[in-house]
């Protein structure tokens, strides 16, 4: 799998929008070594890390999903 096009992904959830990030050690691996789950700021383009993760993973669906239940309980811990 190529990731030449690393683009965060947003993830909405109770009505916060999170963006997922993934950085991997080579193009070709199946799973990244770090995914950063990253806060909106107040203004327009810029964020703030609300947690940073570290794998190992097996795959990126994986990550993909660590990160998502993170990002989520980030939201949870947030909230009143």
């Amino acid at each position: 799998m190529s990731h030449n096009l690393d683009i965060p992904i947003a993830h909405v959830y109770r009505g916060h929008t999170l963006f997922l990030k993934f950085e991997w050690q080579r193009p070709n691996d199946d799973a990244p070594f770090v995914a950063t789950i990253i806060e909106p700021a107040p203004i327009d383009g810029l964020g703030e890390v609300a947690a940073e993760l570290t794998g190992p993973w097996p795959d990126y669906p994986a990550a993909l999903d660590e990160a998502m239940a993170a990002a989520e309980r980030w939201v949870d811990s947030q909230l009143p």
